[in-house]
């Protein structure tokens, strides 16, 4: 491959040579580019590409005319005197892009992966630096502009991904006492994202911790009110625990948690209004001193059990769908 290919997946398609775009024209043949892209390096079946393209209305000839646009993506991604980026393969295509930055994707994987190092080694500073390159790495949504159902379940989980590195980069933040400096990237990322709680929890805090505690207090007012219209449910317990704790004023400039904080018990109803269904508890109700760490400590906890959950699911149904594929004489992909 040649190495000055560069692939750009973390937003609109872009594919760069030298530094320079290469124009990839035709929708079919960016949406079969990002779909090999999005699975670097691994076998992806022309029954996977027909889903790509033409969800589940295919014409007689899709077949013919994924080749047809693997034929045309070669002569425009050639690199040596016959090398080529796409291999062929038995009833499948692979994508081979082995250099740390040949893909967007993996460069922001190992700026991740070097900033949370740097967060257990203590060095907040360069943590944050690297969070922060990482996250500027994405352009708007994975392949944006590519309408395709079957690639949007490829995104799901690099969209998460995503979500979850900005908490993290907030969280470093918040520890460095960049309060203010982060409070408008917060307000819009809890604006996106409505329902994550940790992230809400992030936005209280640094509203506090810049002098603006009635904004805080407003801030959860607000998540509670949405929680309850739209879900029937309250907000985790470690939420109303933060928002009791700014109102007294008990919190530390740090924003650890507070000394001695008051008893209070989380509003609850009879029937099904007060209840939280499955999939959206955090912590067990029942759980002993459930607020013995950082707040935000304990909402990341949560959400890692949560991830937990959501891999073993993903992983059943990646079984599954490997049976299925067996049965039928489908190639693996």
């Amino acid at each position: 491959m040649c190495a000055d290919h560069v692939f750009h997946i973390l937003g609109p398609l872009l594919v760069t040579s030298g530094g320079e775009p290469i124009e990839i024209s035709g929708i079919r043949r960016q949406k079969l580019l990002a779909a090999l892209l999005l699975q670097p390096n691994q076998m992806v079946s022309l029954d996977r590409l027909v889903d790509v393209m033409w969800d589940d209305k295919p014409p007689a000839s899709a077949h013919g005319q994924i080749r047809i646009c693997v034929s045309g993506l070669r002569r425009l991604l050639r690199g040596g005197e016959r090398d080529s980026v796409i291999e062929t393969h038995p009833s499948c295509y692979r994508i081979s892009v082995h250099g740390e930055d040949a893909v967007d994707l993996f460069t922001f994987e190992r700026l991740v992966s070097q900033g949370r190092a740097m967060i257990r080694d203590d060095q907040l500073e360069r943590a944050e630096k690297l969070l922060k390159a990482a996250l500027a790495l994405w352009r708007g949504p994975v392949a944006a502009g590519l309408d395709s159902p079957a690639l949007t379940a490829l995104v799901v989980r690099l969209h998460e991904d995503r979500l979850t590195v900005q908490e993290e980069y907030f969280d470093v933040a918040l520890k460095l006492g960049h309060h203010q400096r982060i409070i408008g990237d917060l307000t819009g990322f809890v604006s996106e994202n409505p329902f994550r709680e940790r992230a809400c929890a992030q936005l209280m805090l640094a509203l506090y911790h810049s002098g603006r505690q009635a904004d805080a207090l407003k801030t959860f007012r607000a998540v509670r009110a949405r929680f309850s219209e739209d879900l029937g449910i309250e907000p985790a317990r470690d939420l109303h625990v933060l928002h009791q704790s700014i109102l007294v004023g008990r919190l530390s400039p740090a924003g650890s948690p507070p000394v001695d904080p008051p008893a209070y018990a989380v509003p609850r109803s009879d029937g099904h209004r007060g209840r939280r269904p499955a999939g959206v508890a955090l912590l067990s109700r029942t759980s002993p001193n459930p607020v013995t760490a950082d707040p935000l400590e304990q909402l990341r906890l949560e959400n890692d059990l949560l991830r937990t959950e959501r891999d073993g699911l993903r992983r059943i149904l990646s079984l599954w769908l490997d049976l299925s594929d067996v049965d039928l004489g489908v190639p693996a992909y």
